[in-house]
């Protein structure tokens, strides 16, 4: 925009780089109508210069107005680009989880089968039961009848006064053997 403001402002005989750049900022300046912009640079460049200046800067904010048009058309399709390729990689990555989803389950070998089962009956659930769902094979672990009764709340404070009564009494009995 400067470089056309420094060309048309020359033709009336303004050479000057700082009323140039003076009226390019009042050109940009978002808070301005396009009225306001017209009348403060018209009436900047009458005092400036003799010579009519309206057409110049009706032009110039004609030319504005289409840039800033251009640059919000190119915004907006850099936006709609950047939507379309987080769409492409969000539908590729379900495609891929879902691949994964529908591959044949890798089968355990002994060692690892003897490991998981020495686990789930650590924490009392019995071996696994395989139960048929809507065509297909579903796992369930059943919690072992064997295993004692979960308490219902934490017991750390009872396990810590359990150990300190008995170090107690046996630092007691150990002091009157002396």
């Amino acid at each position: 925009m400067a470089e056309y403001l420094t060309a048309e402002l020359a033709k009336v005989g303004v050479d000057d780089e700082a009323i140039v750049e003076y009226c390019a900022g009042l050109l940009g300046d978002a808070s301005m109508a396009a009225e306001e912009k017209h009348e403060a640079i018209v009436g900047y460049l009458e005092a400036v210069t003799e010579a009519e200046t309206g057409e110049i800067v009706h032009n110039a904010i004609a030319r504005m107005a289409e840039e800033q048009a251009q640059h919000r058309a190119e915004d907006e399709q850099r936006a709609k680009d950047e939507l379309d390729r987080a769409q492409e990689r969000e539908r590729a990555e379900f495609r891929r989880d879902m691949e994964a989803a529908t591959r044949e389950e890798r089968q355990l070998t002994a060692e690892e089968r003897k490991q998981r089962e020495a686990f789930l009956k650590k924490y009392g659930y019995n071996a696994l039961e395989v139960v048929e769902k809507n065509g297909e094979a579903e796992i369930v672990y059943r919690e072992a009848k064997d295993t004692p009764a979960k308490s219902e709340g934490n017991d750390n404070a009872k396990v810590v006064a359990d150990r300190q009564r008995t170090f107690r009494e046996n630092a007691k009995a150990a002091h009157q053997k002396k």
